[in-house]
């Protein structure tokens, strides 16, 4: 810092008032430069980001509704999906009536409790199927029990 006093006051008056002047430019345009563009240029960035992102967030909210996204699966009859279902899970089904209105009786003659529930919770969440009516009464074996569910397609 002496440096720089020292070469200042050995410095003319005419060339004295020039650092005076200069001096404060220079720094102001260090400032801009240095600290104000940078910073202005990454705020900029960041809004492009934003506005992109808000975009991809309306563009998805579009397609959601027309996309299968929900993990349901789509089937060509109730029959088909309770039939194949029960075959998988290895269910002796009694007998099952179709409906007019969509809708489908199965009844079971015994059956685990607790698998049933797993079977109807399975209809729901993979096939959007659910229950409108059950009827359950107990058998002489515990967690067995005799059903009667209706199942709509929703």
């Amino acid at each position: 810092m002496n440096q720089i006093v020292q070469w200042y006051e050995q410095l003319a008056e005419r060339d004295k008032k020039i650092v005076q002047i200069a001096s404060p430019v220079v720094v102001l345009l260090l400032i801009i430069f240095a600290i104000i563009l940078p910073v202005n240029n990454l705020v900029s960035d960041l809004r492009d980001d934003v506005k992109d992102n808000k975009q991809a967030v309306v563009y998805l909210h579009q397609q959601a509704p027309q996309s299968s996204g929900s993990g349901k699966r789509s089937f060509s009859s109730l029959t088909s999906v309770v039939t194949s279902t029960t075959r998988q899970k290895q269910f002796q089904l009694a007998r099952f009536e179709e409906k007019k209105n969509g809708e489908i009786n199965v009844w079971f003659d015994e059956i685990s409790f607790d698998k049933m529930l797993e079977w109807l919770a399975d209809l729901e969440n993979d096939y959007g199927i659910t229950t409108s009516y059950i009827n359950i009464s107990q058998t002489q074996e515990i967690g067995i029990v005799r059903a009667n569910v209706r199942l709509v397609s929703s």
